[in-house]
């Protein structure tokens, strides 16, 4: 999920920043600047919630606060890919690796925590199931 953290982060600013510059005057520019903020503002908000949900999954509280930002992110891929395969424009430009290759890790993180594995060590995790603090 960091490697798709980092690039939320950056599409968020880079968007942002490129319709800060964008032509024109008036109203169409303001309107323009409020749906640059509006991604921004999705972009945020993934990153808090993937960065939050890193920090559950490492304490062990639960699995769902990973499985959200990644199931959004891969829902994102996946809608992006079809709609391009439907339209046949899909074709390779370097610009597409690392989209896909945030997208894939997405869909990987998304089943790694779903896995019996995963499952076993949170449900093991869970508040009942820790251990208590020695007494001195």
């Amino acid at each position: 999920m960091v490697p798709s953290i980092v690039i939320w982060l950056i599409a968020g600013v880079a968007f942002f920043r490129a319709m800060l510059r964008t032509e024109g005057d008036g109203l169409g520019k303001l309107l323009v600047v409020i749906i640059g903020a509006g991604i921004l503002g999705i972009a945020l908000l993934v990153v808090l919630f993937a960065s939050l949900g890193i920090l559950m999954a490492w304490t062990g509280d639960n699995a769902a606060g990973l499985a959200v930002p990644a199931g959004f992110t891969f829902g994102l891929f996946v809608v992006v890919i079809v709609t391009l395969l439907a339209q046949g424009k899909l074709s390779y430009h370097p610009t597409m690796v690392t989209p896909l290759v945030v997208g894939g890790l997405a869909g990987v993180s998304l089943a790694l925590i779903k896995s019996p594995p995963a499952r076993a060590w949170f449900a093991g995790r869970g508040p009942g199931n820790r251990p208590k603090a020695a007494r001195p």
